[in-house]
C-alpha cells in the first residue's frame, strides 16, 4: 500500500516541463500571428495613404483644368494683348504670362513645371501647388466654308454657319513636394470665335 502511494506521488511531482514547452509553443505562435497582423495593418495603412494622396493630387490637377478654361475665356476677352498686367493675381491664382491664350506652340522645355508655366495656384512652390500651361491653334468648325473676320453676321462667324474655333491644349499638374506626389492631366478645350465677353483684367 505504501509503495503504490509513493509511486502515485512521484508521477504527480514529475516536473519534466511538457506543459511549459506546450505553453511556450502556443505563445510563440500567437506572437508570430500578431507580428504578421501588425505588418499587414501597416502595409494597408501605407496603401490607403498613397491612394488618398494620389486622389487628392488628381482632383487638384483636374480643378486646374477647370480654372484654365475660365481663364482662357477671360484672356481672350482682353484681345489682342491679353491681360493688362503681368503677373496678375486673382485670389490664390497667379497668371505669369499675360497673353497665354494667344500662344500656338507647346513650350520647348518639360511642362508644366515650376519653371515652365502660364498659371499657378497657390503661389508658394514649397507647398502643394498646381501649374498650368495652355496653347492652341485656330481652326474652322465643321461645316464652315468661309471664315469671316467681320461683317453683318458678326465677328468670327462662318459663311456656312460653322464659324471658327480655337482648340487649346490644357496641361495641369499638381505637385506636393512634401509627399512626393503629383498628377498631370491634359485636356482639350474649344473656344468658339466671336463668343468673347468683356475684358475684366
Amino acid at each position: 500500500m505504501t509503495k503504490t502511494f509513493m509511486k502515485n506521488l512521484s508521477v504527480i511531482d514529475n516536473e519534466t516541463g511538457s506543459a511549459m514547452v506546450l505553453a511556450l509553443i502556443v505563445l510563440a505562435a500567437l506572437t508570430i500571428i500578431g507580428i504578421f497582423s501588425i505588418n499587414t495593418s501597416t502595409i494597408e495603412t501605407q496603401i490607403d495613404t498613397n491612394d488618398r494622396l494620389h486622389k487628392m493630387a488628381f482632383y487638384e490637377a483636374d480643378g486646374g483644368t477647370e480654372v484654365a478654361r475660365e481663364m482662357i475665356e477671360q484672356n481672350i476677352a482682353c484681345t489682342p494683348a491679353g491681360f493688362q498686367t503681368e503677373p496678375l493675381t486673382i485670389g490664390s491664382l497667379v497668371v505669369e504670362n499675360k497673353d497665354f491664350a494667344f500662344s500656338e506652340n507647346a513650350p520647348a522645355a518639360t511642362y508644366p513645371s515650376d519653371t515652365q508655366r502660364d498659371m499657378q495656384f497657390p503661389a508658394d512652390d514649397t507647398q502643394p501647388h498646381t501649374n498650368i500651361v495652355v496653347f492652341g491653334n485656330t481652326q474652322l468648325s465643321t461645316g464652315s466654308a468661309l471664315q469671316m473676320a467681320a461683317g453683318y453676321e458678326g465677328k468670327g462667324k462662318g459663311a456656312a454657319g460653322g464659324g471658327g474655333r480655337i482648340v487649346y491644349n490644357v496641361h495641369s499638374k499638381h505637385e506636393n513636394p512634401a509627399r512626393s506626389s503629383s498628377s498631370h492631366i491634359r485636356t482639350v478645350y474649344r473656344h468658339m470665335i466671336g463668343q468673347e465677353g468683356d475684358c475684366k483684367y
